[in-house]
């Protein structure tokens, strides 16, 4: 599923009306289809609806749905701040065909009007929101301000069609205000601005409605949906005579004194993720720590500059044992010094075997990172915003603000994939695509959290993915993990960890397609158990 711009959209509309033929109305009159039959499918918990419609084709989709709602007959109270014949294009045709009906349109162009809508919305039951969609490009002020912050104390729950009103489709930033959506509504192919902070804490959960236009219009679009069917088509088959040498075999170097957990965590979570074999190299004085906490992984001792430090001459005896095995992960748990970032320095060069980096080995790599671009095989590297800030010498605010671009283009410059965690975290790769994460949450803003996704991702590589296809899973599967989770405070990277055999499971048996509905899609994996 593409994620594409407000640009990108607004090109597939006219293509699919110039190419296609289809009428802007009939566009419009699906979307509004699609948003009224969710709201139908809440009956009979809601029964009363207020539609807030803006200008432009976004007022116009509200216009839709208020006549469909009424139709189908929920009370439903239209407000438009527009003023009667001051529509344009579609939006008109569907204005004028709501006066031909004698449907009753409330208007709001000034404040003299908001004690009544303030009345209005607090017998509703839901409120849908047309006010602006994706073409907000300024900050939102006056009258419009007004109604969102309405829209937003009302305590009812809000539909957002196509993107919360004041969120700009693009950047996900607010554009001075923005409503408080609990769903949104979105047509065709979900917005840029959706994934984003702050945006993407405004969406709720977003659904995909479909309108008629064709793929072939977006097919170019870089971005896409790191979805439930690609990642079980990515997962490799268990044959019934499979067994450890022949599920991969992972070598994982990582650990120093203080740090022993997370080396612990990383192993563990190749083990859950279906590594036959896990190799846990560290610095030979923590090797009895590791052998204390640790069962099923071998753990192997390597030499060392100083107490708890890896000698950087342990290149080769690592490289001659990695030629047994099928991946590597560098990194959780290391002392970032500059022993470190030698030795990391020749695995990259040498390493027969695909590499995953991250923690100790992102700060040890800061300071030579060009070196990524002369791995045998694409590497992997996942930093959380704070060091990727430092990897290019910007602060974590800064990378926040332009995540998108900042993983997309240093994945090129550094001919690596950039998994830039977060919320919705970004997998960009280096031919300049990137697919965008929908799983995980706060669950996942502990301690270790990290360590277990590298360990997850060495796991996928060794079992025979490609690095993109590894990184994408691991990712899904990561963050799904602690979506199981229950939410709210509580929750250490072990308590992740222990979800993965029920995030596997679980994903057998999800979906995206909502099941009332076969024209929505879900951003978000749905569950038998939770539709059923």
């Amino acid at each position: 599923m593409k994620i594409v711009s407000a640009a990108a959209m607004r090109d597939a509309d006219r293509l699919t009306m110039e190419k296609y033929g289809m009428s802007g109305a009939v566009l419009m009159e699906k979307a509004g289809e699609r948003a009224a039959g969710f709201i139908l499918n809440r009956r009979p918990f809601v029964n009363r609806v207020v539609v807030v419609s803006g200008p432009g084709n976004n007022g116009g989709d509200g216009l839709v749905i208020a006549r469909l709602l009424e139709k189908a007959g929920i009370i439903t109270t239209l407000w438009s701040t527009v003023q009667a014949g001051n529509y344009r294009g579609d939006a008109k045709i569907n204005e004028n065909y709501l006066l031909k009906l004698l449907f009753p349109v409330k208007r709001i162009v000034d404040s003299s009007e908001m004690d009544n809508f303030r009345d209005s919305l607090s017998r509703a039951d839901l409120v849908v929101d047309a006010l602006l969609g994706i073409g907000v490009d300024r900050e939102v002020s006056g009258l419009l301000a007004e109604i969102i912050n309405a829209l937003n104390s009302c305590g009812k729950p809000v539909l957002s069609i196509d993107i919360p009103s004041g969120v700009h489709a693009d950047s996900g930033a607010v554009m001075g205000r923005a409503v408080k959506a609990q769903w949104t509504m979105t047509c065709a192919c979900p917005k840029l601005g959706l994934f984003f902070p702050p945006g993407c804490n405004q969406a709720g959960q977003i659904l995909v409605g479909e309108i008629g236009i064709p793929q072939d219009l977006v097919d170019d679009q870089p971005v896409e949906l790191n979805t439930v069917s690609r990642v079980r088509l990515a997962l490799p088959e268990r044959p019934f005579d499979s067994h450890k040498g022949s599920m991969g075999k992972v070598f994982i170097v990582a650990g120093s004194p203080g740090m022993t957990g997370a080396a612990i965590l990383a192993a563990e979570a190749a083990q859950k993720s279906g590594a036959g074999l896990v190799y846990l190299a560290a610095p030979a004085s923590i090797c009895p720590v590791l052998e204390a906490k640790t069962l099923e992984a071998v753990i192997i001792a390597l030499p060392e500059k100083e107490s708890g430090i890896i000698d950087p001459s342990a290149s080769d005896m690592i490289v001659e044992r990695i030629r047994e095995c099928d991946a590597l992960a560098f990194g959780p748990g290391l002392d970032p010094g500059e022993n470190t970032s030698e030795l990391l320095d020749k695995l990259i060069q040498l390493s027969p075997v695909p590499i995953v980096i991250d923690a100790g080995g992102l700060k040890a790599l800061a300071s030579r990172i060009n070196v990524l671009r002369l791995a045998k095989h694409t590497p992997v590297v996942t930093p959380h915003p704070g060091e990727m800030g430092a990897l290019i010498g910007k602060a974590a605010a800064d990378v926040q603000n332009s995540r998108l671009a900042t993983a997309g283009e240093h994945a090129v410059l550094w001919k690596c994939i950039v998994i830039l965690k977060g919320a919705n975290s970004i997998i960009a790769l280096p031919d300049g695509r990137a697919l965008i994460n929908p799983t995980g949450g706060p669950s996942l803003s502990t301690a270790g959290s990290g360590d277990l996704l590298t360990g997850t991702i060495v796991s996928m590589l060794a079992q025979g993915l490609s690095s993109e296809n590894a990184a994408g899973s691991a990712a899904f599967i990561h963050g799904l993990a602690g979506d199981l989770l229950p939410p709210g405070r509580g929750h250490m990277a072990r308590d992740i960890l222990d979800c993965y055999k029920e995030a596997f499971r679980r994903l057998e048996n999800a979906s995206h397609r909502v099941p009332e509905n076969p024209f929505l899609t879900a951003i978000r994996p749905l569950f038998e158990e939770e539709t059923a």
